[in-house]
């Protein structure tokens, strides 16, 4: 290729790449005094220098339930509150309205959005790249409780409908009917399908279901040993990051089980005792080695060594008291392992940040790196957190269930005659700029700022020629990356002067 200031891109996508979802992109907020400060939605955005948050007017509000199906690279393809779906533009899917159908739906939706915590999941439809399923969790008031979780649904979106922005074209399909804790996803042994699994109340009874291109389908129940003791509430369902061990926290014990990935085998339960002060908070994490186990009360941050010879609780942080491991005025809830190895919480009330444990595999308490209300929100959250399974987990290597030779995440290739870095014409600009691609390209394109600010976010659909204008850019330096749904990500630098 002669030297020129056009790149020539070639985005090569396979069906099971374009299928791989991503965790990077994180949405919330709620609009509930219109056109005042502090109100309204927002992204959180994972760039490989940390999260990046901007007001966005989105769809709808988030009240506890959330999820978002993007791809990779993070550009996002839809998204739901657990009452409505709507597409990348911003608008309500066609049919996408009315999900977790009955009386509280009635009560909340649309104005409010769902009140699950980790109320709803996207998971890609193995054999089908351009399907998904939003799994979701339905819920009913309860005296004692006050929400009463069940059924288990699935809704499934085509984006291959209303030209690429997505159809509802299944939805409120019942998995299972009951009263259940909650649900999570695993990915499967052989990297491609998924388990599924939601116990029922009291966790004695787990039911299990493997996602394949065969559909849903339901396998035999299982009761893990357990002991004699049954708490009244439970919380967060936490998943170790190699798809080994499972949490749940109970406001009578904490409780985790092994897994096995391959034949979704629970393994007999281990059950810690909680401290005296224990009260309701409901998060529980594990740090990315799978060494530590973190939990939470309302007012304190817990953690216990798993690999010792009795794991017990040992407080991390507390939002009462005197000390210099004292966080005044915080409370905890629930915990997620964010895509940058940092353990992120919420509160169980209104809020505009998140905390941050910015080094949960920390040896000791003054090595974990606690940051309180480390990720500042522009507007008001209220309980949202997302629920992603391990996306970057894949096969195991040598096991029994390792048959599709997946060996973790296929990217896509540049054809060989190409740069790997993006030249854009002209170079600098001052009112316009130019990308070239062939053959037709399908991805995103993203511009932002030095400081990580995204300044244009843009969808290319069989693109040819992407042509963006830098009228209403200050004069200075930009990246410019360009991104397929396997993540394989281009990167060049676009200098405006004039």
């Amino acid at each position: 290729m002669k030297h020129s200031a056009i790149i020539i891109i070639s985005l090569l996508f396979s069906n099971l790449v374009s299928a791989q979802l991503s965790d990077r992109l994180w949405l919330g907020g709620y609009n509930e005094f219109p056109g005042n400060p502090g109100n309204g939605q927002f992204q959180l955005w994972f760039s490989e220098t940390g999260p990046i948050v901007s007001q966005q007017t989105l769809a709808f509000n988030f009240e506890s339930t959330v999820a978002a199906a993007t791809s990779p690279g993070g550009e996002i393809l839809f998204y739901s509150n657990g009452c409505e779906i709507a597409n990348r533009l911003h608008q309500v899917m066609p049919n996408g309205s009315g999900l977790n159908s009955g009386e509280l739906s009635d009560q909340i939706c649309p104005w409010k959005g769902y009140l699950v915590p980790q109320g709803a999941m996207v998971l890609p439809m193995p054999g089908d790249s351009s399907q998904f399923y939003l799994i979701h969790m339905g819920a009913a008031y309860e005296p004692q409780r006050k929400l009463k979780l069940g059924p288990l649904y699935y809704s499934v979106v085509d984006m291959t409908l209303d030209n690429g922005r997505g159809d509802v074209v299944s939805k409120n399909i019942v998995v299972l009917n009951g009263d259940l804790t909650s649900f999570t996803a695993i990915r499967h042994g052989n990297g491609r399908d998924w388990w599924l699994l939601a116990p029922e109340f009291n966790n004695v009874i787990w039911h299990i279901f493997l996602i394949s291109p065969q559909g849903i389908q339901e396998f035999p129940t299982q009761m893990p040993a357990m002991g004699g003791y049954r708490c009244d509430h439970h919380g967060q369902i936490a998943v170790s990051l190699d798809g080994s061990r499972m949490a749940i926290w109970g406001d009578c014990k904490m409780t985790l089980f092994d897994f096995n990935r391959c034949d979704g085998e629970i393994g007999p339960s281990f059950e810690m005792a909680i401290p005296a002060h224990w009260f309701a908070g409901g998060g529980v994490a594990f740090s990315p080695s799978g060494k530590y186990l973190y939990a939470t009360d309302h007012n304190v941050l817990l953690r216990a060594d798993l690999e010792a010879s009795f794991p017990k609780l040992d407080t991390m942080r507390f939002s009462y008291g005197f000390g210099n491991y004292t966080v005044p005025g915080n409370t905890f809830h629930n915990l997620i392992n964010g895509p940058n190895g940092i353990i992120y919480g919420n509160i169980p009330s209104r809020a505009s940040y998140f905390h941050a444990l910015k080094n949960p595999d920390g040896t000791g308490i003054d090595d974990i790196n606690f940051v309180p209300q480390a990720v500042p929100l522009p507007v008001t959250n209220v309980r949202t957190l997302p629920h992603f399974p391990n996306f970057r987990l894949f096969d195991l290597e040598g096991s029994h269930c390792d048959t599709l030779g997946i060996d973790g995440p296929i990217v896509s290739t540049l054809t060989p005659s190409c740069s790997t870095a993006i030249l854009l014409s002209p170079n600098p600009t001052s009112d316009h700029c130019q990308i070239r691609f062939s053959p037709a390209a399908n991805g995103f394109i993203t511009i932002l700022n030095l400081q990580g600010r995204v300044i244009l976010n843009g969808t290319l659909e069989n693109t040819r020629v992407y042509d963006f204008d830098t009228k209403s850019l200050p004069s200075g330096l930009y990246i410019v990356r360009v991104s397929d749904a396997s993540n394989f990500v281009l990167t060049g630098k676009l200098v405006v002067s004039r």
